[in-house]
């Protein structure tokens, strides 16, 4: 039983839900089959592993149900797993609908629709106008609610479509159209952001067409999609006076958009800044710690209690470029706690490792890395650059410097897991810093050879490498 669906479900309730659950189940609406809360009841006590040969379900049937005799016993569990099972998918959505008021509302107007509930109906549109319109949000779910609000309106048997005044039907039209032109553009910004990674073009049907629509009068003060599409046009060119307008537009409206509309925002925002530093365009690297703060300060890199270690890395990685040491130590204690608790402590390790290498603290770093075995492989590589950058750096440990080279250098050919191109960066890497280290101590070459074949040769930590090459190698 522990593989089955139902466990599945069990494990996704949290021990608060779980106690809902319970009384749901309970309810005679709901249920009427003792046997279906007598199994929850047994199995609830393993929540949330459900690890354990208590729960065959040879000896569940046995335990609970001793007087289900012969093969039909494995037949009539199943029967009441698959009820369980219903009953759970059940309660997930009566839960969703209980903590979405929109939804809420939006099922009293159906229900008072079917009903002919017409005076109940009236005042519940009403209560529901109110409801939106005093709720700050201005994003697509609002035009959505509007539409679907407008249409069960319009559709209603007591509405007389003849006598209605045609502004009600420019107003489902309108807020049909806000909702249609807001995910749109939403969706092609993201489109238009993985473009910049790949040589193909997606062709999307009517863009060009709507971000030219957006000029009419309909669309004045709708800001979500002007963001969205100036995200658009920033991303294809990558206008810095028009980051500044976006940037502006995002800060003074932000209260606006729901939760998953401003991380979408300040995620797109960052990432075009992300790449423009990473084609060199230094002066946008104080744009990624702004946004990257902006975000912390208004709570959106925390989804569901937990931090994507991604965006805590490349937190750590900007404010380390900036010097911002203290910063950063700082934003390591206070958020580590809310990366998931299988990598924590890797991130927190790798990120302490960033840190003292900022500081030119080389010797700490290696201390750091000294008998860690990453679990995620990238880190396992990130840990591996670090540690040579690391030798590199410090005076008398040019045998460990090579062996290291070496050591990875093999890792690298033999894991399989690694991919080609990531294979042949780090392999590039490891060659260019072993030649880096010949030039330094041996002079075996200059500084414009290094320079115009770093040039020509894709390796990570290109930067390192050239601000390296400027520094320590002689003309």
């Amino acid at each position: 039983m522990q593989k089955s669906k139902l466990i599945d479900r069990l494990r996704l309730m949290e021990r608060e839900e779980l106690k809902d659950f319970s009384k749901f189940i309970e309810s005679p609406f709901f249920n009427k089959d003792e046997k279906v809360i007598k199994l929850f009841d047994y199995l609830k006590k393993y929540h949330p592993v459900f690890e354990t040969k208590k729960l065959d379900r040879e000896y569940i049937s046995a335990k609970l149900f001793p007087e289900w005799k012969g093969g039909n016993a494995y037949k009539k569990l199943s029967y009441i797993m698959s009820s369980l099972s219903q009953l759970a998918d059940d309660f997930f959505v009566w839960r969703e609908i209980e903590q979405d008021k929109s939804e809420h509302y939006q099922f009293m107007l159906k229900a008072y629709k079917r009903r002919k509930g017409d005076w109940f109906f009236e005042s519940t549109a009403e209560e529901f106008q109110k409801y939106l319109e005093k709720k700050p949000e201005r994003g697509t779910d609002y035009y959505f609610h509007q539409y679907r609000m407008n249409e069960e309106i319009y559709t209603h048997n007591a509405t007389n479509r003849i006598e209605t005044g045609i502004e009600s039907l420019e107003s489902a039209i309108n807020n049909l159209d806000l909702f249609y032109f807001g995910k749109k553009f939403m969706y092609c910004s993201e489109i238009r952001l993985r473009e910049m990674h790949l040589s193909d073009k997606s062709e999307l049907i009517l863009l060009d067409e709507m971000l030219e629509t957006v000029k009419h009068p309909i669309f004045k003060n709708k800001t979500l999609i002007h963001i969205f599409s100036n995200i658009i046009y920033l991303y294809e060119t990558k206008n810095k006076v028009l980051y500044d307008e976006l940037k502006l537009l995002i800060f003074e409206n932000f209260d606006q958009f729901n939760t998953e509309e401003k991380l979408d925002i300040v995620k797109m925002t960052n990432n075009f800044c992300l790449l423009e530093y990473n084609q060199g365009k230094s002066e946008y690297l104080i744009e990624i710690f702004e946004l990257y703060e902006y975000g912390l300060n208004h709570n959106i890199w925390i989804t569901e209690e937990v931090m994507d270690h991604a965006i805590f890395d490349n937190i750590v990685g900007a404010a380390c470029n900036l010097k911002k040491f203290d910063w950063v130590e700082i934003f390591i204690k206070k958020y580590s706690v809310d990366l998931r608790e299988e990598v924590r402590e890797s991130v927190k390790i790798m990120a302490l490792c960033r840190l003292e290498f900022s500081m030119n603290n080389f010797e700490k770093t290696l201390e750091l890395l000294r008998d860690v075995e990453f679990v995620d492989i990238q880190y396992n590589l990130n840990a591996k650059v670090f540690q040579l950058r690391s030798y590199y750096e410090l005076d008398g440990y040019e045998v460990l410097f090579y062996d290291a080279c070496n050591a990875f250098a093999q890792y690298c050919r033999r894991n399989k897991v690694i991919g080609k191109q990531h294979r042949e960066l780090y392999l590039s890497f490891i060659s260019f810093v072993k030649r880096l280290h010949q030039a330094k101590y041996q002079r075996t070459e200059g500084k414009k050879e290094l320079l115009e074949r770093l040039e020509t040769t894709p390796a990570i930590s290109s930067s390192w490498l050239k601000e390296k090459i400027e520094n320590d190698i002689k003309d």
